[in-house]
């Protein structure tokens, strides 16, 4: 067994005397004779400065030596190496030869999308516009526009890459991206400021357009048509990180709170900050409400009314004693000649348990001249020429009475909830609830959310349940449920809940106003022609949905039904080919309508209304609804939870994202506002971070009239409060700064400025989301030491406050420990990452980039074992959290799959299935 020195030396003595043959031959033995080398010694030995060249690659460039430059770079020699003299083996070439060795690496990596060895690449000074050939002229971002992925094509661009660069056959990369039919190519490639319009300049395609190109891909004809907002100079600039600003809850002892002014995220109060701010969190058991974060109408200076759910549009405090409830709560009915006391009585019965929590025991009679009066009691009138209109109610508080007034049976469940909440913050040893006039209705008449049933995490029965009771309770009236659907051999169920769940869950949402909704799609492979076949599946499906009044069609199911391919729009015959009654309101994506002749909308009828989709955190929502408007036609506005593809969500994406919607709804005359939680992949985020955005929609939608600056000041504690019903106020606030730092290190990870929204959430995943899904794609140049250790100390903190929590709601404990594991997991995040950068750190630290992503591949042994034993540890945790609140039936395996991937990654040559299995595994050495 020869040392690593005399390794060294021969390699040398080969390369001098030019023998390749005996270069490749040492090379290949210390890869293959494992049991006698250690994994990392070729690489450290090929990267070692050992000449007065260089690296071995430096002596072989200058040498001029073809065979021996493509030999040391196919054995992963870094070519980003700088010598004594801050020379790359790059900077040493004077033959072209040796130059075009390295061009074709570049271009080969970029291929095969090996983002870290492009980086590699790069630092070494290759050209990022060089041309394959002189017959081809293809630069590196026209082989990324058609084999890379769009991490790679994002690094080009940001490098300097000409995104308007024309080959040989007269195309530019957009038009080779859309020809692939890559969506995320084509996105990435327009936020570079590619141009769709630009025609094929030669060739058998010559004078087409992108957008022609894109004919028969209806899902890259919508981006082409709505093009993503362009990135900034600005936002790459070289050094300048991202912020995210601490939410501002006051703390009586805090000293860092008093030396930071309260200020939400980015520029809503004021400038943006360059450099990252993320602060330490901060728990308080009971919150103080800023008065000038208060919503500015109506003004109460009753504190606890600040933290109603959905803010009523109109409170007025009077003077007089509380309303005072021991253990009793007498209620009585009275209706209008149109409405039913039993069906009101109904509606009281079903909340019973509901006030138990409370410690309340509730008897429910018709109010006649007999009812006693004499004891603080609730009237409620349901009569709508009392309270004429359409869910509106008014609540008179009183020191002996709560007088409800409805103007029909929907009302009555939203007052029957802002009552809950009176009661809930009102609530010591006693009830008091002082004297007040509140009168509401809702801005937006559907208010509710989308769940993703296709895949990914799915609530047990029991546990959706208990959220939808939540939701019911925070006004919502709609819930949409998306599957998709595929061609099999005979018809059969393909929903993952069974035909009796879904009929139960229909009964138990009716029971508390609400209305479920199908949302029907279909898989990629099913084509037009193949709907005939898929009737029948669809028709058993729908039929499970009794008491909706709407059935939606998803993106695709949608492409099928709004055809304009000659010329006009009509939807009645291929809405034939789907089992829709007439009795139910059609809802169709909006997505095929982009870029279409305004003109056209008229040709929708009037008993079809649009769902236009936008998930973006700046997504310009007016843009497609200001024609829809104008012509007539009803829409939904569905913005994206933004939990999917992460571990903790973004909850200030869903915050900007859900308040434009609003806002575009309300002066646009919207019909509806559903906040989409869509699953993505591996499911690493459990339900519980889905919650912000649930909040944020429904009570925007419900008052629109509600401050951003409000809405980030007080998330957390409306969480506390009304999902969690945490006593010590820890649990909701853990949730916001748990997926604001992972916010932070997105933008960290791109220079990004504090407050710059564009690209959140990001469409591949957060980067603590990446570093363990595909670890070695993520780009680390921009991101530093420091900047992981802030928010390990972020995730730490909020994982040593969360001991503290005290969870009065259903499935309380459940939910502790899914934000238990969520801590562990952006740990674990954060150590890949830490361990990525120390490897790949940059050794002259002078000029290049800090760091490059080196690969799992190149980290020392001893990391390795430890980060694979810390996956080994939490698997029984993981798996016992997921099996105690979501089907095991789906996503399950998927999830699970992402973690023995990495395993794999990590320990090549052992059976990682077999040790993800076995209980109490650990691995001792590597």
């Amino acid at each position: 067994m020869s040392s690593k020195a005399e390794i060294v030396e021969q390699l040398t003595a080969a390369v001098t005397n030019g023998r390749t043959d005996i270069l490749r031959s040492i090379i290949s033995a210390v890869e293959k004779d494992k049991d006698l080398y250690s994994p990392t010694l070729l690489r450290d030995i090929l990267n070692e400065v050992c000449c007065e060249e260089g690296t071995l690659l430096h002596l072989s460039a200058k040498m001029g030596n073809v065979d021996m430059v493509r030999t040391l770079l196919s054995a992963n020699a870094d070519p980003g190496i700088h010598n004594e003299a801050g020379k790359t083996a790059y900077d040493l070439v004077t033959d072209e030869n040796v130059r075009m060795v390295f061009s074709e690496e570049l271009l080969q990596a970029t291929a095969q999308s090996k983002l870290g060895r492009v980086c590699q690449l790069f630092a070494s000074g290759v050209d990022v516009n060089l041309i394959d050939s002189e017959e081809s002229q293809n630069t590196p971002l026209h082989w990324a526009a058609s084999f890379g992925n769009r991490a790679v094509i994002q690094c080009l661009c940001t490098r300097g890459a000409n995104v308007r660069a024309v080959n040989a056959s007269g195309c530019t990369p957009l038009h080779d991206a859309v020809k692939r039919g890559d969506v995320q190519a084509v996105t990435e490639l327009l936020m570079h400021n590619s141009d769709p319009m630009a025609k094929v300049t030669c060739g058998k395609e010559e004078g087409k357009t992108a957008i022609d190109l894109a004919a028969g891909k209806p899902q890259v004809l919508k981006v082409l048509t709505n093009p993503p907002k362009p990135h900034h100079e600005t936002d790459h600039t070289a050094g300048t990180q991202s912020g995210l600003q601490k939410l501002t809850i006051k703390s009586d002892s805090s000293s860092e709170s008093s030396l930071h002014s309260p200020m939400p995220n980015g520029d809503i109060n004021g400038p943006i900050s360059p450099t990252p701010q993320l602060k330490t969190p901060t728990f308080n058991k009971k919150i103080s409400l800023d008065s000038s974060l208060q919503p500015p109408k109506p003004v109460i200076t009753e504190e606890k009314l600040g933290l109603l759910w959905p803010q009523p549009q109109s409170i007025i405090q009077r003077d007089g004693k509380p309303f005072t409830l021991g253990s009793q709560l007498p209620v009585y009915i009275s209706t209008g000649p149109n409405e039913s006391s039993k069906e009101v009585q109904k509606i009281w019965q079903t909340r019973k348990p509901t006030f138990e929590m409370l410690g309340l025991s509730m008897a429910v009679s018709v109010h006649t001249q007999l009812s006693n009066s004499s004891v603080p009691h609730v009237l409620c009138c349901v009569n709508s020429r009392v309270c004429p209109g359409c869910a509106i109610y008014k609540l008179t508080i009183s020191s002996n009475q709560l007088k409800i007034v409805c103007s029909d049976i929907a009302s009555l469940h939203y007052a029957i909830a802002t009552v809950f909440q009176l009661f809930s913050l009102y609530k010591d040893e006693e009830i008091h609830v002082p004297p007040l006039l509140i009168d509401d209705w809702p801005d937006i008449h559907y208010r509710g959310i989308l769940l993703d049933i296709s895949q990914g995490r799915l609530l047990m029965k029991n546990s959706l349940k208990s959220t939808i009771e939540t939701l019911s309770l925070n006004k919502i009236n709609m819930i949409q449920m998306y599957c998709r659907f595929s061609k099999k051999d005979e018809p059969e169920w393909q929903a993952p809940y069974s035909k009796n769940c879904i009929c139960e869950l229909d009964d138990y949402c009716n029971e508390r106003g609400i209305q479920v909704v199908p949302v029907l799609d279909v898989s990629p492979q099913i084509q037009f022609e193949d709907l005939d076949d898929l009737y029948s599946t669809l028709q058993d499906f729908i039929a499970n949905f009794q008491n909706a009044q709407f059935v939606s069609l998803g993106p695709r199911l949608s492409s099928f039904v709004l055809d304009t391919d000659d010329g006009s729009l009509d939807t009645s015959d291929s809405l034939k080919l789907l089992p829709l009654s007439g009795d139910k309101t059609i809802q169709i994506c909006g997505y095929p309508l982009h870029g279409m002749d305004t003109k056209l909308l008229f040709g929708i009828p009037p008993n079809v209304l649009i769902s236009e989709y936008g998930i973006e955190a700046d997504y310009e929502f007016r843009r497609f609804c200001t024609p829809l408007s104008e012509k007539g036609v009803g829409f939904f506005l569905c913005p994206g939870t933004s939990a999917w593809n992460s571990i903790a969500g973004c909850p200030e994406a869903a915050i900007k994202n859900i308040y434009n919607a609003v806002k575009c709804g309300v002066t646009h005359g919207c019909t509806g506002i559903v906040a989409c939680d869509w699953s993505g992949k591996a499911h690493l985020n459990s339900h519980v971070f889905s919650w912000p955005a649930y909040m944020l929609n429904l009570g925007l939608s419900w008052n629109s009239n509600c401050h951003q600056d409000f809405l980030f000041a007080t998330l957390g504690e409306l969480m506390n409060r009304h999902v969690f019903y945490d006593k010590k106020s820890i649990a909701g606030q853990a949730v916001v700064e748990l997926g604001r730092a992972e916010t932070y290190l997105i933008r960290c990870s791109r220079a990004q400025a504090a407050g710059d929204i564009q690209r959140l959430p990001d469409a591949l995943g957060s980067t603590l989301f990446k570093f363990l899904i595909a670890p070695d794609t993520v780009s680390i140049e921009h991101l530093s030491i420091e900047a992981v250790q802030r928010t390990v100390r972020h995730v730490k903190k909020c994982q040593q406050e969360l001991a503290n929590t005290d969870l009065r709601c259903q499935d309380g404990e459940e939910i502790k420990s899914e934000l238990n594991l969520a801590c562990e997991l952006m740990l674990l995040a954060t150590r890949i990452c830490r361990s990525l950068l120390i490897t790949g750190k940059n050794p002259s630290g002078t000029a290049g980039y800090a760091a490059i992503n080196l690969g799992i591949n190149n980290l020392s042994a001893t990391v390795k074992t430890d980060i694979a034993n810390r996956i080994l540890e939490f698997m029984e945790p993981y798996k016992a959290a997921w099996n105690t609140r979501y089907m095991s039936s789906i996503g399950l395996q998927e999830s699970l799959g992402t973690f023995q991937n990495l395993l794999r990654s990590l320990l090549p040559n052992q059976d990682t299935a077999e040790l993800m299995n076995r209980e109490h595994s650990s691995i001792q050495n590597i």
